[in-house]
């Protein structure tokens, strides 16, 4: 295993290129000849209908599982063919906001955000405290180090999801669903916070998410999966201008939020079956 340190991706190159990604469940293919790439400084976000697969190629870009076939090269390694022990090392250079926090109930804020750190980094324990403070102190709440989960709203909640995403100073944070069932008000905080950690400390983010409103506001670019008879496709990939204006009837049936259109309401088995296990 290689410990040296690497060296940060200079700004503008690619951070993470995905090619002819194909994800086949049984005999069904969930993702089909994806390709994209995420340039350092971007915020990428991932968007479509319930079931298209969204679940699915984020558990592939974070390693969690390996794809039928195709490639991930993320900081430059293709995380589909390196060893377990090779993958932990990637790891450290990218963090994980998950859809409902994943806290730990049994800690407060403070020990959940100190626990990378304390895992995973050569940080003095002495540092720690004065490193989570900062943490919460970037996503608005100061003086929130000893509350448990259970305290805290679930827009707080997330924000604190957030924090210990950057607890290890990552390049990279991918967020599941950052503002699902939030209200309007703190959804634009969390947007606004996604915005500042790409800005203000230079994160790159992959965010995957179905909330219009909050994908147009954070994105520098766009792709959107298909589903139905273009299930796992990418429909439309570009800026938030370019996606506006292209004319796929797919995109623009989701954009507008219309039932009527290319992308069927009436679920076979297989999708509701997959939309129970969370694959959307």
């Amino acid at each position: 295993m290689n410990s040296a340190k690497p060296k940060p991706t200079p700004p503008g190159e690619v951070i993470l290129e995905v090619k002819d990604l194909v994800q086949i469940y049984g005999k069904r293919p969930v993702l089909n000849g994806i390709s994209f790439q995420v340039r350092k400084g971007e915020t990428f976000v991932i968007m479509g209908g319930s079931g298209c697969g969204k679940t699915t190629l984020l558990r592939n870009l974070i390693g969690a599982q390996r794809p039928t076939s195709g490639s991930i090269h993320l900081f430059g390694e293709d995380i589909t063919k390196i060893s377990p022990q090779d993958l932990d090392r990637i790891r450290l250079r990218f963090g994980m906001n998950f859809q409902f926090g994943a806290l730990f109930q049994s800690m407060t804020v403070g020990e959940n955000i100190a626990l990378p750190l304390q895992e995973h980094s050569q940080v003095d324990p002495s540092l720690i405290e004065m490193v989570v403070k900062m943490k919460l102190e970037l996503v608005g709440l100061t003086g929130f180090e000893n509350f448990k989960p259970t305290e805290l709203s679930g827009g707080m909640r997330k924000r604190v999801g957030l924090a210990r995403a950057l607890a290890l100073d990552p390049e990279l944070v991918f967020s599941d669903e950052p503002t699902s069932g939030l209200d309007p008000v703190m959804t634009a905080v969390v947007d606004q916070l996604t915005l500042d950690s790409t800005r203000k400390i230079g994160v790159t983010a992959v965010v995957v998410s179905h909330d219009m409103t909050s994908c147009f506001r954070i994105a520098t670019r766009l792709l959107m999966l298909g589903s139905g008879p273009r299930q796992g496709e990418v429909v439309a990939e570009g800026t938030p201008e370019e996606m506006k204006i292209n004319p796929d009837p797919f995109l623009q049936q989701f954009l507008r939020g219309e039932a009527d259109g290319p992308i069927p309401f009436r679920l076979s088995q297989d999708d509701y079956l997959k939309h129970l296990l969370g694959d959307g």
